[in-house]
């Protein structure tokens, strides 16, 4: 089965895991004080769950993963909350088979030996500087302003109180990618080809 990708309201994140947290407590799962999981802001749960799904919608080279059970490497820069929910999120569950490892990538830190690169920051040049150092076969998903950043394959918006995001084909290409034509349904806006 495909996985389901669309926009998701921070709101119904938050929800979700509201609910499974009284949910295992009331069975009696859990321990009061471990009932609640950490708070995250609802656009980090969010922009956590696309990042994990996003690579299922993409057809990578040759060789990206040489065996069944390399890890999928999602390494995030500018925004601690969404790399933690991301571990969070993937301590248990794998991608298309793949264990899936999320790291922070520091300042001054070369994004090398990943997969995907999550770039936030607060001045364009920044975030398009750290897109333009990946490596080919990285997806990069860039998060500015509600724009999409010139260079990223993937740029996350907020629209309407839902994260949603834009891609370019021409960007895909240039990083040796193709992006699932069922993700490109579901783009706000889909640059270049």
């Amino acid at each position: 089965a495909q996985p389901h990708l669309a926009a998701v309201s921070p709101m119904t994140a938050r929800m979700r895991w509201r609910r499974r947290g009284w949910l295992a407590l009331a069975a009696g799962l859990v321990p009061l004080a471990a009932a609640q999981p950490p708070v995250r802001p609802p656009d980090a749960l969010v922009k956590a769950a696309l990042l994990h799904r996003f690579p299922s919608f993409v057809e990578w080279p040759p060789g990206t993963f040489p065996a069944p059970d390399t890890p999928l490497r999602i390494a995030v820069h500018g925004d601690e909350q969404v790399a933690l929910a991301l571990r969070e999120l993937s301590a248990d569950r794998p991608r298309d088979g793949r264990p899936v490892q999320a790291r922070i990538l520091r300042n001054g830190e070369v994004p090398a030996d990943v997969h995907v690169l999550y770039v936030r920051g607060r001045h364009r040049a920044e975030v398009a500087e750290l897109i333009r150092q990946a490596p080919p076969g990285v997806l990069t998903v860039a998060d500015f302003d509600g724009e999409h950043v010139r260079g990223s394959v993937l740029s996350l918006l907020l629209e309407d109180d839902r994260v949603r995001f834009s891609a370019s084909i021409d960007a895909a290409a240039r990083q040796q990618l193709r992006l699932s034509s069922r993700l490109l349904s579901v783009a706000r806006t889909v640059h270049g080809g």
